[in-house]
C-alpha cells in the first residue's frame, strides 16, 4: 500500500481551482513551498478525489475499485467514470475491480487497511467472507480492519475517523463527549489490532439538517504527503489543539493549520479533495 508518510506527490480535481479558486491556490502554495510536486485530474465530475482515483497498492500498481456510492444515488452526474484512468498509464498498471469501495473508505497503514463496515453492507450480495477476501487479494495480503460506521454518517468513510500515524499509532476523533458508545466500539476494535490510540479534538455540527452533513470540526481528515501534514482548520478554537497534538505525535513533520470552510460545508475536508501516491520520479 501508499501509506501518507511515504507518498510523494499530491493530485488534485481540476474542479478544485475553478469552483474554489482562492482555496486551491492557499493548499497548492503550501505544498510548492514544501518541495512537494502538483497535478490535475481532468473531467471529474466533482471535487471529491480520493474516492474515485485508484488505490496504490504497490510503487506501480493500482486498484480501480466500483464507484458508485449509495449517497450518489439520483445525482449519478455527480459519479466520475473509470475513464479518467486514462490520464493516469503513466503511473503503473491500474487493475479493475467489482467490489463497490470508496478511496475515501481506504486508509493505508503499510501492514493494515482501515475500512468502515460499509463496505461489506454496500457489498452484502457477495457475502461478508467473499468481500473479505477479495479485499484482502487487492491488498496483496495486507489485514484490513473493519472499524463501525459512524452513527447518522451517510457518507461512511474511514478517513473522517481515523488515521494511521505509523504502523502502530493511529488518531482518531474524540468522541466521548459526542458519543460515548461509538467511542468505545471504535477504540475496542481498534485496540485489539494493538494499536496506540490518540484523540483528535471533534466538534461536528449536529444541528445541520442536510442530507450530507458538514465536516466542520472534523482534524482527522487532514492531508498528509511525506512529512508535511496539512490540518483542517475550521475557525474554532480547538484548530491550535489540533496542530499541537499532531506536532506533538509527529515531531519530525510538518504541521501546518489551512482554512477549510468551505470544503467542510460540502462535507469534506482536505483527505477528500486530494490523491496522494508514491511516484518515482518525484
Amino acid at each position: 500500500m501508499a501509506p501518507d508518510w511515504e507518498t510523494n506527490m499530491v493530485y488534485f480535481s481540476g474542479l478544485l481551482g475553478r469552483r474554489y479558486p482562492g482555496l486551491c491556490k492557499r493548499v497548492v502554495g503550501v505544498l510548492e513551498n514544501h518541495a512537494v510536486p502538483v497535478r490535475f485530474l481532468e473531467a471529474t465530475a466533482d471535487i471529491w478525489i480520493r474516492d474515485y482515483a485508484p488505490v496504490q497498492v504497490a510503487e506501480s500498481r493500482f486498484v480501480k475499485f466500483r464507484y458508485s456510492p449509495d449517497y450518489l444515488q439520483g445525482c449519478e452526474q455527480l459519479i466520475t467514470k473509470d475513464e479518467i484512468c486514462g490520464q493516469l498509464e503513466a503511473l503503473g498498471e491500474i487493475v479493475f475491480s467489482d467490489l463497490v469501495v470508496d478511496g475515501g473508505n481506504v486508509v493505508a497503514a503499510g501492514s493494515r487497511v482501515f475500512l468502515t463496515e460499509k463496505v461489506l453492507r454496500e457489498n452484502r450480495t457477495l457475502g461478508q467472507a467473499e468481500v473479505e477476501r477479495r479485499l484482502r487479494d487487492a491488498f496483496c495480503g495486507r489485514t484490513c480492519v473493519f472499524v463501525p460506521t459512524e452513527p447518522r454518517d451517510p457518507i461512511g468513510h474511514s478517513d473522517g475517523l481515523v488515521r494511521p500515524l505509523d504502523d502502530d499509532r493511529v488518531v482518531v476523533n474524540d468522541y466521548c463527549q459526542v458519543d460515548p458508545r461509538y467511542a468505545r466500539r471504535l477504540e475496542r476494535v481498534l485496540a485489539e489490532h494493538g494499536l496506540e490510540i490518540h484523540r483528535l479534538p471533534y466538534l461536528p455540527d449536529t444541528k445541520s439538517r442536510r442530507k450530507i452533513p458538514p465536516a466542520t470540526g472534523n482534524y482527522v481528515n487532514f492531508l498528509r504527503v511525506g512529512k508535511l501534514v496539512i490540518v483542517p482548520a475550521h475557525g474554532l478554537p480547538e484548530d491550535t489543539e489540533a496542530v499541537q497534538v499532531l506536532q506533538r505525535l509527529l515531531p519530525a513533520a510538518t504541521v501546518v493549520s489551512l482554512d477549510c470552510k468551505e470544503l467542510a460545508r460540502e462535507g469534506g475536508c482536505w483527505n477528500c479533495v486530494s490523491w496522494t501516491i508514491i511516484h518515482p520520479a518525484a
